[in-house]
């Protein structure tokens, strides 16, 4: 391999070798990192360290291979097993192994890199098209309500019906479905809005709902509430865990809601409304504090743009054998098919067809998701601001172990 005489290294032979050794490592290194770059920018996932690893080192030894085939075939003078040769060769593949894994680390790196994705595959929403200097847009006669959501009043919807607002030129579709629900929610005092835009500025489907005040959305399931006269101590406040009791005989523990004088609102099991009576005078004992997490989440998530919905996938739907991660939304459960439920599925979870999924979004991005999961239709995931990478793995040897 090294044209030198046998056991021994001249001066011109080890600047070959080094020469050589530069070019083979960089040859493994560029292959790992053009490797592992592709694999990140087109599937979104990691290469394997072993892959990247095989593919650096096999350039290298197809080089090494086709040179001793060729020295055999042309008869040279060079002698295969001659420990200067086989020492050189072993030198050759460590540092090549060295150099394909750092390949193997920064096409990784770049692969994930969020500007240099979004100049390789930009996800720009078109402009919309306009025909003067302002877009008009025009709203459909029908508007549907949005589920979750309570109802919008029918003279304001009336109101809407085939209504045109004009928004200046320039907009992409994005921009333009978000300063048309900005207008109806300041003009119209309309909590949520979907609104499908298509890029000859035509409002396709259109539905509103609103978020009124009220305690309905913030019971737990199977919970209750109504108002009962009794006597909540003076420092009990709204969201204390209470025990009702009527003389000496306990009918159960529900949550204090509010309270006006003799009144109190409480919630608890369906079963523990059922047993009071109106016209009963309960007595009320506040217990220690206990954290609600659940109506935490719920009062949390009423106050946001966002809502929880769930979804049953059907058998042969786009959602069907997708992963949860493809979602680009939270998924907080999966109820499987046997009844069990998977609270906080990995990223990496195939969905099954006949699971229910319980997916937080606003109503548009839920809208997408039950049609995928009903439907042959594609889905686009929205682009996340500022999406968490994926920690990258390192090799298993250089681990420490603890």
């Amino acid at each position: 391999m090294i044209g030198a005489l046998p056991g021994t290294l001249g001066e011109f032979a080890v600047v070959q070798v080094g020469y050589r050794l530069v070019g083979l490592a960089l040859l493994s290194g560029g292959i790992a990192a053009l490797s592992a770059f592709l694999f990140r920018w087109r599937t979104g996932n990691q290469l394997p360290d072993g892959a990247a690893l095989l593919l650096g080192l096999g350039s290298v030894a197809v080089y090494l291979n086709g040179r001793i085939a060729l020295v055999q075939f042309l008869g040279g003078s060079e002698r295969i097993l001659d420990p200067v040769v086989v020492g050189v060769n072993l030198v050759t593949l460590v540092v090549s192994a060295i150099t394909a894994i750092a390949g193997w680390q920064l096409g990784d790196s770049y692969g994930s890199s969020k500007r240099l994705q979004y100049s390789l595959n930009p996800r720009i929403s078109p402009l919309v098209r306009a025909t003067g200097r302002f877009i008009v847009v025009e709203l459909p006669e029908d508007i549907a309500d949005i589920d979750g959501y309570d109802p919008v009043a029918p003279a304001v919807k009336a109101d809407l019906a085939g209504k045109s607002y004009t928004f200046s030129r320039g907009l992409t579709i994005e921009e333009l479905q978000a300063a048309l629900s900005t207008k109806l929610q300041k003009e119209h005092a309309i909590g949520q809005v979907d609104a499908e835009v298509t890029v000859e500025g035509e409002v396709t489907f259109l539905a509103v709902g609103d978020r009124e005040a009220g305690i309905g959305p913030t019971l737990p399931p199977s919970a209750t509430a109504t108002a009962i006269t009794a006597d909540p101590a003076l420092t009990a406040s709204p969201g204390d865990t209470v025990q009702i009791w009527q003389g000496e005989r306990r009918i159960g523990t529900a949550e204090l809601r509010a309270a006006a004088g003799s009144t109190a609102t409480v919630s608890a099991r369906r079963s523990v409304i059922d047993s009071l009576d109106p016209d009963t005078r309960y007595r009320l004992m506040t217990l220690p504090v206990d954290e609600r997490a659940d109506r935490l989440f719920a009062s949390m998530l009423r106050q946001a743009d966002e809502t929880m919905s769930s979804f049953t996938v059907t058998e042969g739907a786009t959602l069907d054998g997708e992963q949860i991660g493809r979602l680009g939304l939270t998924v907080v459960a999966v109820e499987q098919t046997d009844g069990t439920t998977e609270t906080i599925p990995q990223r990496g979870r195939e969905i099954e067809a006949g699971e229910k999924l319980f997916v937080i979004g606003n109503p548009g991005q839920l809208r997408r998701v039950e049609a995928a999961a009903t439907g042959t239709g594609t889905y686009e995931p929205p682009a996340a601001d500022d999406p968490e990478p994926e920690p990258r793995r390192t090799l298993r040897f250089w681990r420490r172990r603890r």
